[in-house]
């Protein structure tokens, strides 16, 4: 090739950066302007994203029973709770008792049958009053463990009185002697 051959391609190589820095510069520009874009969009769909969750956990739980909205909001409460406020926690979270006409006898019978599935504990308070408590998983497993270990307890100790074996002395007695 000529000097001439490169200086031409050499004009011809920058233009095509010159062309190329422009289209970046405007890429840049553009990807300026998308990025709050993006950001405002992501923080919408997010705030949307957690309102549509809140409504469909109501709505579940508008729909669900007493027995089960009792459970989970049982389980939710992780200390001990009278009827009356796990009435009042199950209505905050937007249970319908305008069809019970007495919404506390409902509720006690559920926490007894739940006490009688082993679901549920009761937890007994000054005066008499009585509380309930969700069983948790390490709840059984305690429990589990101190039954192991009473059966455990109750097998090593003897139900019969011990016999006495007999003494060596008195084996020996029996033996007789013999021939060589």
């Amino acid at each position: 090739m000529t000097l001439t051959a490169y200086r031409r391609d050499l004009r011809a190589r920058k233009r095509e950066l010159v062309s190329l820095l422009t289209q970046r510069q405007k890429i840049d520009q553009r990807m300026a302007q998308l990025q709050p874009v993006i950001n405002h969009l992501e923080g919408l769909c997010r705030e949307l994203g957690e309102k549509v969750a809140h409504e469909t956990a109501v709505n579940r739980e508008l729909t669900t029973g007493l027995t089960d909205l009792a459970r989970v909001t049982l389980q939710e409460a992780y200390i001990p709770v009278s009827a009356s406020d796990l009435k009042n926690r199950m209505e905050v979270k937007g249970f319908d008792f305008s069809k019970y006409s007495n919404p506390l006898a409902s509720i006690h019978t559920v926490l007894r049958r739940l006490v009688k599935s082993r679901e549920v504990k009761v937890v007994p308070q000054k005066g008499g009053k009585k509380t309930y408590q969700w069983i948790t998983i390490i709840d059984n497993f305690l429990t589990a463990m101190q039954t192991m270990a009473k059966a455990a307890a109750q097998q090593s100790q003897p139900t019969e009185p011990n016999t006495l074996r007999p003494s060596k002395a008195s084996q020996l007695k029996n033996v007789t002697p013999q021939k060589r």
